[in-house]
């Protein structure tokens, strides 16, 4: 028990990682002296043994030791996609992407760096350096359609996290690739805005490392006393890899300013340098420059030693440019099998949600098609029904209902008389039926009267009377009325016989309007003659219209007349 309370709980020791994790951000020396302290196996649990293998990983990768296996990363990787501890998984395929950078499989390392971003709880400063390695990977292949926007992603993220650091070094690599294309103007606009962010947190290093980026620049446009002003403001604090390149750099200006002295100077800096790519610029410097004096006695060695250093970076390049080539090319293969497994997915979704829609809307139109036919069916029964009352009252109102019902009065009269005064039960019966009957013919008599007194009253009126005689004395081909007289015309009929227009406007079919003035006409008893005058028509075509009404009506064939009588008696 006593052993057990010294030692340290699990909770302890996942603190105390974190701590280290914390100081890694800004001291990694210090992170790297606290690991080198723990020994791994006294670590309670696997998520503290996995934490620890991780941020050793992470430590040597922010101290710029380069990776020289993926045994341990690939294994950290594998615990963490199988035991979701602390978030780590995003940051696990962070450091993947990084190992595999270091081992120049740039296809590999882009998968990784995707795998972060695909993770749903990846931190936002995570977001912004996968986005910024994915861009230096595709600017170190020369793809910059694919690392602009993943530089101006990384800005973005960066600044949403202030981050400054980020901010600068994402925007100084964009300006990088729009130097390398050729768009000077965009690259100067972004190299000075970074310039004056890092001016203004004191970020030395990064000063003079965008002021180089500012005089290659200016440089490469022959513009030389811009160069030299920028090179010779810069910060005397730089790096072994900031020194080489200012080398590089002032060689070139001077060579161009055709200073000898100086170029020999920064030539026999770069000829002293352990990069071999650095020794061969100072080599071609001073070959140039003195076969451009026609001093072929001093050029003749430095040609002899660009020649061979050509010879050895070759050799070296080649089998790393196959290995990088044959990794892009398998890595080209996986995407395109990638792209076809989802296109294949994509498209068998397409089908099944165009199945299930189709499918969808074929029940929905049947549906509906069962629906209208069942509500026109209705609409059918109804208007049928509409039409029976028109055509029973209409008939009740005429003069043969009338004649009818007086012959059945005369025979019920004659019923009355013959049965037995005893039977006062029928006789009561049979006289109800005479009254009904002799209210039907009333009410019709008084209907007629009615329609008779309008009518007249209607042919009184003064306009009606200019009609009639516009029908005696204009001309047969002159046009009698004007719309705006058919519209008072129409307006008086209305006026007189509010039930019959009404009924004629809702009748169970649609009517026209030369069909419905043909209509108002008849009720106000002009005749046919008159009609076809009026509207400008034969008389064989307004007795065609009268017909083909009736048969709308009735369903039925029937005369020109037929219709005349339904609209008197309604």
């Amino acid at each position: 028990m006593l052993l057990t309370a010294c030692g340290e709980s699990e909770q302890v020791q996942f603190g105390r990682l974190q701590q280290i994790d914390s100081i890694a951000e800004v001291n990694v020396d210090s992170a790297i002296v606290l690991l080198n302290a723990i020994n791994r196996d006294s670590l309670s649990s696997n998520d503290n043994k996995y934490y620890f293998d991780l941020l050793q990983i992470r430590a040597s990768d922010k101290a710029y030791i380069a990776h020289t296996s993926d045994s341990a990363i690939l294994s950290v990787i594998n615990y963490f996609e199988n035991h979701d501890f602390n978030n780590l998984l995003p940051i696990a395929y962070y450091y993947g992407g990084r190992v595999y950078s270091d081992l120049g499989d740039a296809p590999q390392a882009l998968e990784y760096f995707q795998k972060a971003l695909d993770c749903e709880n990846i931190n936002p400063h995570t977001q912004a350096v996968a986005y910024s390695q994915i861009a230096g990977i595709y600017n170190r292949q020369n793809i910059y359609d694919l690392a602009i926007p993943a530089y101006k992603k990384a800005v973005e993220l960066s600044e949403n996290n202030d981050n400054i650091i980020g901010v600068i070094h994402n925007s100084k690599g964009l300006g990088n690739i729009y130097f390398k294309e050729d768009n000077n103007d965009s690259a100067l606009i972004l190299y000075n805005n970074t310039l004056k962010l890092a001016e203004k947190f004191k970020y030395n290093k990064i000063i003079s490392s965008i002021k180089l980026n500012i005089a290659e620049l200016y440089l490469f446009k022959h513009d030389y006393d811009q160069a030299h002003r920028i090179l010779n403001s810069l910060n005397c604090v730089q790096t072994k890899e900031d020194s080489t390149t200012i080398a590089n750099t002032f060689a070139h200006l001077y060579y161009r300013l055709n200073n000898n002295d100086s170029t020999i100077f920064y030539c026999n800096k770069l000829i002293k340098s352990k990069n071999l790519n650095v020794q061969l610029n100072g080599y071609n410097i001073l070959a140039n420059l003195f076969l451009n004096q026609n001093n072929i006695t001093k050029a003749t060695p430095y040609i002899i030693e660009s020649q061979i250093l050509s010879d050895s970076i070759r050799k070296l390049n080649t089998p790393q440019e196959i290995r990088q080539l044959s990794s892009i090319y398998n890595y080209q293969i996986r995407e395109r099998e990638n792209n076809k497994l989802k296109q294949e997915a994509q498209e068998n979704e397409i089908k099944i949600i165009s199945l299930c829609g189709s499918i969808i809307i074929v029940i929905f139109i049947t549906l509906f098609i069962i629906y209208i036919t069942q509500k026109r069916k209705h609409i059918i029964k109804l208007k049928l029904h509409n039409v029976e009352l028109l055509l029973k009252r209409s008939y009740d109102l005429s003069e043969n209902a009338i004649a009818k019902n007086i012959e059945k009065i005369a025979q019920l009269e004659s019923q009355i008389n013959l049965i037995n005064s005893e039977n006062q039960s029928l006789i009561h019966e049979l006289e109800n039926q005479k009254k009904l009957l002799e209210l039907n013919n009333e009410h019709a008599r008084l209907i007629k009267a009615q329609n008779e007194s309008a009518i007249t009253s209607f042919n009184n009126d003064t306009f009606v009377k200019e009609i009639h005689d516009r029908l005696q004395n204009y001309p047969i081909n002159k046009n009698l009325i004007s719309e705006n007289e058919w519209e008072v015309l129409t307006q008086k009929i209305c006026d007189l016989f509010p039930i019959f227009v009404d009924t004629l406007q809702n009748l169970p079919f649609k009517i026209s309007v030369h069909e419905f003035r043909i209509s108002i006409l008849i009720k106000t008893k002009f005749t046919p003659k008159e009609i076809a005058r009026l509207t400008n028509h034969s008389d064989a075509s307004v007795s065609m219209t009268r017909a083909r009404l009736h048969k709308k009506l009735t369903g039925s064939n029937g005369h020109a007349i037929d219709w005349d009588k339904f609209i008197h008696n309604i």
